[in-house]
């Protein structure tokens, strides 16, 4: 991914922390269905555009974070070291990415992430006429008529977990990586000219679902 493009996306997560906790929930089906029974929090119904959504997984903290500074304690001088017991606060850690799934159904190929943890994760898809990986610009070759990439901010994923092209039926391939330990960016080749797809999310089990269409659909 080129500069403007991270700086785009980066934008537009900023953008999606301020509305987080002001989804409003829909019981939508997703295409074709599933015979996995989840409790949804959001549906969202998505044609070939582009589309932002939040995902809370665990529970909410109990008071908001509060949106002052706080002023770290001095830093001691060069004669002194700090006491071992010293902390530095820190953000709160991302939530993990635990399993990138896709399975064929009829009708339509289906990928899962799956999430552990607690926290928001801001998601993003839309078609890019060309897979260009944040961080290092590299182009990625999924071989396909379309290119749906899929960025998840606040998140973190071990390296052998997207290691490995993943490819369904309605498919050509699919290639993930971890960008910025915070983000996890995927692109997925469709074998359609930009088909619609269906996006759901549910809390229990917390995941993100995309179901992508037959190309005879």
């Amino acid at each position: 991914m080129n500069g403007r493009r991270l700086i785009a996306l980066l934008g537009t997560m900023s953008c999606l922390c301020l509305l987080t906790g002001c989804q409003t929930d829909d019981e939508s089906d997703t295409a074709g269905g599933s015979s996995t029974q989840v409790v949804s929090s959001t549906k969202v119904v998505l044609d070939a555009a582009t589309r932002t959504g939040t995902l809370q997984v665990g529970s909410r903290p109990i008071e908001a974070a509060s949106t002052e500074i706080s002023t770290l304690p001095s830093l001691p001088n060069d004669t002194e070291a700090l006491p071992n017991d010293t902390e530095i606060p820190s953000p709160n850690p991302p939530v993990d990415v635990t399993e990138i799934d896709m399975t064929d159904h009829e009708g339509f190929t289906r990928i899962t992430y799956r999430f552990d943890g607690n926290g928001p994760v801001f998601w993003k898809t839309e078609y890019v006429s060309e897979a260009i990986r944040a961080g290092d610009s590299t182009v990625v070759d999924v071989g396909s008529r379309s290119i749906l990439q899929v960025d998840l901010m606040g998140v973190r994923s071990d390296p052998s977990l997207v290691s490995a092209p993943l490819d369904g039926t309605n498919i050509t391939r699919m290639e993930s990586a971890g960008t910025n330990d915070t983000i996890l960016q995927s692109f997925v080749g469709t074998l359609q000219t930009r088909p619609a797809y269906t996006v759901s999310t549910s809390d229990s089990p917390s995941q993100l679902t995309i179901d992508i269409p037959a190309a005879d659909n």
